[in-house]
């Protein structure tokens, strides 16, 4: 009996160890072949130069290829559409700049770096036609008197009398040059006047001369100088009158 169970026992242990080997070679068998089985092969230098060569455009730079051309040499379409996307993303106040810049010096090229570099290579702007029309000399009244009192000017130039909601301008007979025309604003707005014979110019603000109220306008040289100082001038209106032959006499 014991020799039946031991035989038995000895072919249940073959069977087993026979599963067991059978099962580890099958691991072992898929195991290598997943690990090793697609290992590709080393390849030669003439077959990587052959894969480089024939790489797709896709990976390559675009930066860094060439402008393309038309069939005449000039650029194609693309291109020039997105020269001028570009040039419309500029401000035209820059392109406008630019431009001005171009035509002082006639290139970019030849632009000065620095504005004093500018001041010297730029020729100086003419000034002679703003001159041929005269100047503007702003007189205000200012309370009971006229800012400032006396107005040095050139023939040609122009007085403006400014901030006049209650005065006049009027100028006093015998106090301006014999060719010279006499003037009388309105009152209550601004005047101007534009002087051209020279001489010394007495006024007066009608309603506030009582005040003291009044101006004097030298133009050029004051040739009536000694015809002013002959005049008997009392009161207000003599005052004006030294005042007008002290800054002459100045001059």
């Amino acid at each position: 009996m014991y020799k039946k169970n031991a035989i038995m026992v000895a072919a249940i242990l073959a069977v087993v160890a026979i599963f067991v080997v059978v099962l580890v070679t099958t691991v072992f068998v898929d195991d290598s072949e997943e690990r090793y089985g697609k290992v590709p092969t080393p390849q030669s230098e003439a077959d990587i130069a052959e894969q480089s060569a024939v790489a797709p455009t896709s990976v390559k730079d675009e930066t860094t290829q060439p402008l393309e051309q038309n069939e005449v040499g000039g650029l194609n379409e693309t291109t020039t559409e997105h020269m001028e996307d570009a040039k419309e993303s500029v401000p035209e106040v820059v392109v406008d700049e630019v431009a001005e810049v171009g035509k002082e010096f006639e290139s970019l090229e030849n632009a000065p770096a620095t504005p004093a570099q500018a001041e010297e290579v730029l020729p100086e702007k003419d000034d002679s036609a703003a001159a041929e029309g005269g100047e503007i000399h702003i007189v205000k009244a200012v309370g009971l008197k006229y800012d400032p009192l006396v107005v040095t000017i050139q023939p040609g130039d122009t007085v403006a009398w400014e901030n006049m909601p209650t005065h006049d301008t009027q100028s006093l007979e015998g106090l301006i040059p014999e060719s010279a025309e006499a003037w009388h604003s309105a009152l209550g707005e601004n005047y101007q006047r534009t002087f051209t014979v020279e001489g010394i110019y007495v006024y007066k603000c009608t309603p506030h001369i009582g005040a003291g109220m009044g101006g004097a306008i030298i133009v050029g040289e004051p040739k009536n100088l000694e015809a002013i100082k002959a005049k008997d001038v009392g009161g207000a209106e003599g005052r004006l009158v030294r005042k007008a032959i002290a800054a002459a006499e100045e001059m």
